[in-house]
C-alpha cells in the first residue's frame, strides 16, 4: 500500500499566512511538501487560494464546517481541489452521551449527502474530548464512528489522543479505512500545546499511530510552533520522510 503525500496543516503558520499569503506557501513549497491543509473553510482569502495555486500545492484535505456553512463551504472546497472537507471542533459536551453523539452523527452523514455529489467526502478530527472516558464500551469518537453512514471518514490528531490518555494506535485501527489522515504533532501531553516539540522528540507515540494506519495522509501541525518555525517544521517533515521509506523498504 502506498501511503498518501504528506502535508501540512496551514494553522500551524497561520500567523504568518495572514501577514504574508504568497511568501508563507513558497516556503512550505520550498521545504518540499507538495500538499497543504488549508483551515477555516469557507473563509479562506483569496491570497491563500492563489498562492497554493501558484506554487502547485494540492490540498487534498481541508478543514471546515459543512454543519455551519454547507453550500459556501462546498464552493470553497471546489475551488481549492478539496476532495475531504473534515469538521474540526464539536463542543466537548456534544460527547458527554449516546444521544448527543447521535445528534452530531446525524449531522455529519446529512452533510455526507449533501457533499457527496459534488465528489467530496466528509470527515471529523478529534481533540482529547472525543476520546476521554467509554460510552456503551467505546470511545466516544468509536461511537461516533459506529453511528455514522460508512461513508464519513476521519482525521486522527494523535497528540489530542495522546492528552486523553489513549492508545492512538488502538484507536487508528478501530477506526480502520475510514482514516484517511493523521495529525503528526508530538510533544508532552501534560504540559500542553505550547510545549509542542518536531515529531519524534515528544513522548506522543507517532510512528506506532502512523504503523497502524498505514492507508493515512500524515499532516504536520503544531497548536504552537516553536522557536521560528521552519526549522521545527522541517524536522517534522524529515521525521516522517523517514518513517514513509522505511515503509516501502519493507
Amino acid at each position: 500500500m502506498t501511503r498518501p503525500d504528506m502535508s501540512v496543516q496551514l494553522y500551524t503558520v497561520r500567523d504568518r499566512l495572514a501577514a504574508d499569503p504568497e511568501g508563507t506557501i513558497a516556503a512550505i513549497a520550498e521545504l518540499g511538501f507538495t500538499a497543504v491543509e488549508p483551515f477555516g473553510l469557507p473563509d479562506v482569502p483569496e491570497a491563500v487560494r492563489a498562492a497554493i495555486t501558484a506554487h502547485g500545492l494540492a490540498a487534498p484535505t481541508a478543514h471546515g464546517s459543512l454543519l455551519a456553512h454547507p453550500a459556501e463551504t462546498i464552493t470553497a472546497a471546489n475551488a481549492l481541489g478539496v476532495r475531504t472537507i473534515i469538521e474540526p471542533y464539536q463542543d466537548p459536551a456534544r460527547f458527554a452521551d449516546r444521544a448527543s453523539i447521535a445528534a452530531v452523527a446525524a449531522e455529519l452523514t446529512a452533510a455526507a449527502a449533501l457533499a457527496a455529489p459534488h465528489g467530496i467526502t466528509v470527515g471529523y478530527h478529534n481533540h482529547d474530548a472525543e476520546l476521554r472516558g467509554s460510552i456503551d464500551g467505546l470511545a466516544p469518537l468509536l461511537l461516533l464512528a459506529e453511528l455514522t453512514d460508512p461513508s464519513v471518514v476521519f482525521e486522527l490528531d494523535a497528540y489530542w489522543a495522546a492528552v486523553a490518555g489513549v492508545d492512538g494506535a488502538a484507536i487508528a485501527t478501530a477506526l480502520g479505512d475510514r482514516l484517511v489522515a493523521v495529525h503528526v504533532k508530538d510533544g508532552d501531553p501534560a504540559d500542553g500545546v505550547g510545549a509542542q516539540v518536531p515529531a519524534g522528540l515528544g513522548s506522543v507515540p507517532l510512528a506506532a499511530v502512523l504503523a497502524a494506519a498505514p492507508q493515512a495522509r500524515p499532516v504536520v501541525e503544531f497548536d504552537i510552533v516553536p522557536g521560528e518555525g521552519w526549522e521545527a517544521i522541517a524536522a517534522s517533515a524529515g521525521f516522517v520522510a523517514a518513517l514513509v521509506a522505511e515503509e516501502a523498504g519493507r
